[in-house]
């Protein structure tokens, strides 16, 4: 059979606008959705699989990483190449896809010793092993082997933007030989989550049919081998659902059509769109719950024009990440960066890339340094006050989600810290010191986990590993003994952030410590970045 779209969803067909703008399809809903519930899911992909680096450490069928599996996984006793978490996942792989790439891999490893290929090279493998064994009508339609309809192409055939591809010769010269691998890249999805393990392409021929904004309706999570196309705001019977392909306009020359959006029509920022988001008010059960900031962004345009914007961004882009871990270089970088977006910090424009992306890099790298992950927390507090709400309005988006986690995780090695003392004896910034002295982090880390699992539940799978992580830590702090009346006040906080006593609690003992911790993060990163110590030695 042919694939089928839920019944939510129906595709309208439309001529092209232009040569480049070939839209011919998308996606409307048939039942109205409102923000955060679930429009669809995909369960039966034409194609999901780990990537190349990441096949040897995630199930090569339900795709659970080695991190979130119960057992050690093992190999496929013939080739060695592919793993599975179990039995039944081995079975069904062999029927779906292993059997046909078995002996592949086994070439391979032999040839040349590698014991895993190429994503692309491996999906394309899969698809041309279907397509000759003839027993998947689906993968026949998508990639034009099934019947055609009157007029043209069949409905289910994927856009394949092979011409498109052929204009961009450094991208051409590896995929010549392989032209189905173009519409495998026009149209799969990265599976990529480096918090979860998650990594891989997953291709549906109907979820390929979304169409991109840079102001979406809806966003695309996955839970093992199904997708599933959620809300991210409210949306009517009829209206076309669609996704962002990816973070900014410039990068769309790969799917070879030009955007028009809203944002890209009326040339808006970030901040401009936060405004008139119709999911601002979620934000009262938020880190952010101050909504005027969010409707009257205290920023300063005048310091900055969009053209000097998009000349930061792309200077930013062309600087090289340093291979390795030497820290002399990656600091050199990242002085280079931050100088670069200057002009965006005179205008507290902090929310406009490439500016959260380089505060984030700078405390992914604090966080798992023993020297810096205390300075690592005033930055993720700074980013799920000042960036992420504006970036991602909607509280239950799990870009959001990890954020907090992240700053619970932080938390809990300054609560050992300043517990023991070690605090004062590592840390220069008395402020910082002083803070978390005075704080009640683990009523901080209970409120932050109300709000993890809150809105976790509302925008990923039960199965998600940071919602799972979220709800197991909330567990062992209501177990504490002694915090009966701090937890009783936190629980009236989360069913309704608007009492009184409650929203004050709330206010005095987890939001005002994190706005304090927030505050020093810009003077952190320029004392960091004009080489000055913050260590104690």
């Amino acid at each position: 059979m042919p694939p089928q779209l839920p019944s939510t969803l129906r595709i309208h067909h439309s001529p092209p606008d232009s040569s480049n703008n070939p839209k011919r399809r998308s996606l409307h809903a048939t039942v109205p959705f409102p923000a955060g519930s679930t429009i669809a899911t995909f369960p039966a992909p034409l194609l999901a699989l780990p990537d190349g680096a990441t096949m040897r450490t995630t199930c090569n069928h339900c795709l659970l990483p080695q991190s979130q599996s119960t057992g050690p996984l093992k190999a496929c006793t013939a080739c060695r190449a592919a793993v599975y978490c179990g039995a039944a996942c081995q079975r069904a792989h062999w029927r779906a896809a292993h059997k046909g790439e078995c002996g592949m891999f086994r070439r391979v490893r032999e040839e040349v010793g590698k014991e895993w290929l190429p994503t692309a090279v491996r999906a394309v493998a899969q698809v041309m092993v279907a397509l000759l064994r003839g027993g998947s009508p689906s993968m026949a339609e998508a990639f034009g082997e099934g019947k055609e309809e009157e007029g043209g192409r069949g409905e289910w055939v994927l856009e394949g933007n092979v011409e498109g591809f052929k204009r961009e010769e450094a991208v051409w010269r590896d995929m010549e030989l392989q032209a189905t691998a173009a519409v495998i890249q026009t149209n799969a999805f990265n599976r990529l989550d480096a918090d979860t393990g998650m990594a891989g392409i997953f291709l549906d021929a109907g979820l390929a049919m979304v169409n991109h904004s840079c102001v979406p309706n809806a966003f695309i999570g996955f839970d093992k081998r199904t997708a599933v196309l959620r809300a991210e705001r409210p949306i009517e019977e009829g209206d076309e659902i669609t996704i962002s392909y990816i973070a900014r306009h410039e990068a769309l020359r790969l799917y070879h059509f030009d955007c028009d959006c809203s944002r890209c029509k009326d040339d808006l920022d970030v901040y401009q769109v936060c405004q008139t988001s119709p999911v601002i008010h979620l934000n009262t059960f938020s880190l952010q719950p101050d909504l005027s900031r969010l409707h009257n962004p205290p920023v300063d345009r005048s310091k900055v024009s969009k053209a000097e914007i998009e000349t930061i961004y792309k200077k930013w882009q062309s600087l090289t990440t340093p291979e390795g871990d030497d820290e002399a270089e990656h600091l050199k970088l990242a002085q280079t960066r931050w100088e670069l977006c200057r002009p965006l910090v005179e205008a507290k424009m902090w929310a406009v890339e490439p500016l959260p992306t380089t505060i984030l890099q700078l405390a992914t790298r604090w966080q798992t340094s023993y020297k810096m992950v205390v300075y690592a927390l005033p930055l993720l507090c700074f980013l799920s006050t000042e960036c992420d709400p504006y970036k991602a309005v909607a509280p239950f988006m799990p870009w959001r989600i990890k954020g907090i986690v992240a700053i619970i995780k932080l938390l809990a090695v300054t609560g050992e810290f300043t517990a023991s003392g070690a605090l004062a004896t590592r840390c220069t910034h008395e402020g910082l010191v002083g803070t978390l002295a005075m704080a009640d982090q683990v009523s901080m880390c209970e409120a932050l986990l109300r709000l993890a699992v809150h809105h976790g539940s509302i925008g990923a799978a039960e199965d998600w590993e940071v919602l799972k992580e979220a709800k197991s830590m909330l567990e062992d702090l209501e177990s504490l003994e002694g915090r009966e009346q701090e937890s009783t006040m936190l629980r009236r906080w989360a069913k309704d952030p608007e009492d009184p006593e409650a929203a004050a609690f709330f206010e005095d003992q987890v939001l005002r410590p994190i706005n304090t911790l927030s505050s020093f993060a810009v003077e952190t990163l320029e004392a960091m970045l004009a080489g000055k110590s913050l260590v104690k030695k």
